[in-house]
């Protein structure tokens, strides 16, 4: 959303002139600015600004995963959508060799809301530290997790090789209106806003898809969660109102598409609790690489020999594949047999036991799904006088991605399923034509059509009163990382 700047106008005690960045900003962007402006008492404590000098803001939105989710990790087309909640970091070089980190919000859900290090701690013996060594650094206190969204940008520059050597320190103050736990790429946000900043404090020249790289590398070597870099190229690379479909093997933005007229993404987000370790997710991940495994050491396809189960069609897999592949399969059965899976960031454990082959199935499935989704969309697009009934289709398509995904990749959450479930009763009577859970998320992607808020107001009123919680529902889009760009300010205490 947009706003003129009123908010900024007044007795300001701050002279701030912004030097680049466009006039037009969302709101969010001017809330921050106004801190600015009117000394707010955090952002310039210890761990945050200094009252001169210049002031990188970037902003980068949280993303719904309207089809293909989890699937990315096997090379399965994805699709989603930027929405209107963001994350804003705000960046200014320091003269020492200090990385501060301060978050406006975080306090609020009883984190530390700052921390410092030193650049000297990604070092031993004048030797880069493994990664390893600095996922335990940003793991010692658990309450300050976030910051590894944050400040391992900096460490990932330096261990790929990108920079030589970091020439002074840095604070950066976020804030961010995305829940972390509503599966709406939180940390893909924070990640891409953090390093977007950093790419302009330093001037490395640094495009999306390399950003998406090194947020992936955060997010599975200092997160200590493997992940595909889907959600950040979504988050970087996405425009307002339009979906961006990205075909993982490897990462590549593939088409941008326009919904229908009078047609909508939202998402509702069920505040239901997930296991903070994401367990169904890695182990779902950990089987489909095991399966993947399995398969190349068993049948030697050529389709598998770049490690994409998704190059195999649903009639390979189905003739090939599906017998080949145990139902489950215990770890160190697994290790005896086939040794260690092909994808160096899984680790098999011995002691658990595996749904292999349906683990397998979600991801093959699913990418089918979304070539075939993306086609409804766009025949609904093109002035069809069938657009309700490919709207139909497409809402078919997310139930069956839905079903897959619980039953499949065994992901979700029961709060999440009656919220799916209330969707498809009320149904295309009250516009809603489609749903699905959102990666191993707690929020449900709905597709929509016409006023959809006398539904929604049902959904959520029977939601409360099943689970006793309020579910929240996320409407509306805006631009990617890059789309927004960048705001460079300067700060001088008159």
């Amino acid at each position: 959303m947009d706003a003129t700047p009123e908010i900024l106008k007044g007795n300001n005690p701050m002279k701030v002139e912004q030097i680049f960045g466009p006039d037009i900003k969302p709101y969010e962007v001017l809330e921050f600015e106004s801190m600015l402006r009117y000394e707010d008492f955090q952002m310039f404590s210890e761990s945050g600004f200094k009252k001169n000098g210049r002031i990188i803001i970037t902003r980068a939105p949280a993303q719904l995963d309207v089809m293909g989710g989890v699937a990315a990790h096997c090379g399965a087309s994805v699709l989603g959508l930027t929405l209107e909640r963001s994350a804003v970091v705000g960046c200014q070089a320091r003269q020492d060799r200090r990385l501060s980190v301060l978050s406006l919000d975080t306090m609020a859900q009883g984190h530390h809301p700052a921390r410092q290090i030193s650049i000297d701690e990604f070092y031993t013996a004048n030797n880069l530290k493994s990664y390893e060594k600095i996922q335990t650094l940003f793991a010692q206190n658990p309450q300050a997790a976030w910051v590894r969204y944050l400040l391992g940008g900096f460490f990932v520059l330096l261990k790929e090789g990108i920079i030589d050597s970091l020439p002074h320190g840095a604070a950066v103050v976020l804030r961010s209106n995305i829940p972390a736990e509503a599966g709406i790429g939180a940390s893909a946000a924070i990640s891409t806003a953090a390093l977007t900043a950093i790419n302009h404090l330093y001037q490395l020249d640094l495009n999306a898809l390399d950003i998406a790289r090194i947020g992936a590398i955060i997010q599975s070597r200092i997160g200590g969660v493997p992940c595909s870099t889907t959600d950040i190229i979504t988050t970087a690379l996405g425009g307002q109102d339009r979906l961006l479909a990205i075909r993982a093997q490897p990462d590549h933005a593939r088409d941008a598409i326009s919904l229908p007229s009078n047609t909508s993404l939202i998402g509702i987000y069920s505040k239901a609790q997930r296991s903070p370790s994401n367990s169904a997710y890695i182990d779902a991940r950990t089987a489909a690489f095991m399966g993947l495994t399995i398969l190349q050491k068993t049948l030697h396809l050529e389709q598998l020999h770049d490690n994409y189960l998704c190059r195999l069609s649903v009639n390979d897999f189905r003739q090939k594949c599906w017998k080949v592949l145990p139902a489950r399969l215990k770890g160190e059965v697994f290790l005896h047999q086939y040794g260690e899976p092909v994808d160096p960031l899984t680790k098999v454990e011995p002691q658990k036991t595996y749904k292999v082959r349906s683990r397998v199935e979600h991801p093959i499935y699913e990418h089918s799904r979304v070539g075939r989704f993306i086609e409804q969309l766009k025949k609904a697009s093109s002035g069809s006088q069938h657009l309700r009934h490919h709207l139909i289709e497409a809402g078919k398509l997310m139930y069956a991605s839905d079903w897959s995904g619980r039953f499949r990749a065994g992901l979700g959450l029961p709060e999440v399923e009656q919220i799916v479930r209330s969707v498809r009763k009320v149904g295309v009577r009250g516009g809603l034509y489609g749903a699905k859970i959102t990666g191993d998320g707690s929020t449900v992607a709905v597709l929509c059509h016409g006023d959809v808020s006398n539904a929604m107001i049902q959904i959520l009123s029977a939601y409360k009163l099943a689970w006793g919680l309020d579910a929240e529902v996320f409407a509306g889009s805006s631009p990617g990382a890059l789309e927004f760009g960048h705001v460079m300010l300067h700060l001088s205490k008159e």
